[in-house]
């Protein structure tokens, strides 16, 4: 193609990675534990522990001061006792924290100048659609703000955009 169109359109690179991982399962425990040599669990009394919200709904609801913001539906928990272990598992596999949906893009265009010379232009884009990640929920059985999800997941970082510029010779 001619120098002029090879210069707007030829010569350009897009590459991605894309990350979706599910959540760890959740441990859930007493925020008071009264068990001596060991982490007290709740006892389990009803079959349907979540509350049907999602991460982002149970986020948005607990910045907003929502009264229904847990994750959890909190009547399906309750206290074993002094001294007694409770019968809840260690971890609940479908209760799970904040997944992984991350997008890293990349776009590059180099320009011929010469035989030997080239000029490369590149800018990326990390957490290019921006989606927050959140932390892991209030998991302790008891605590005022069981089931909320109070914050952002650690290392979490929205997006991030940078160029460069290279010139080859």
């Amino acid at each position: 193609m001619n120098r002029i169109l090879d210069g707007a359109i030829g010569g350009w690179a897009i590459s991605s990675i894309i990350t979706l991982q599910s959540g760890q399962p959740l441990p859930i425990v007493m925020s008071q534990p009264r068990l001596q040599d060991g982490n007290q669990r709740p006892d389990v009394i009803c079959p349907q522990v979540s509350s049907g919200l999602s991460y982002h709904q149970a986020a948005s609801a607990a910045l907003n001061g929502s009264a229904n913001s847990s994750l959890f539906n909190a009547a399906c928990f309750a206290d074993p006792g002094d001294q007694m272990p409770g019968n809840a598992p260690r971890y609940f596999s479908d209760l799970r924290g904040d997944g992984i949906r991350n997008v890293d893009l990349s776009f590059t265009k180099e320009f011929s100048i010469k035989e030997q010379m080239r000029l490369q232009l590149r800018g990326e884009f990390f957490n290019f659609t921006n989606t927050e990640r959140f932390g892991f929920p209030d998991v302790g059985v008891g605590s005022g703000t069981f089931g909320e999800v109070l914050s952002s997941a650690p290392g979490f970082t929205p997006r991030l955009i940078q160029f460069g510029l290279r010139f080859e010779f």
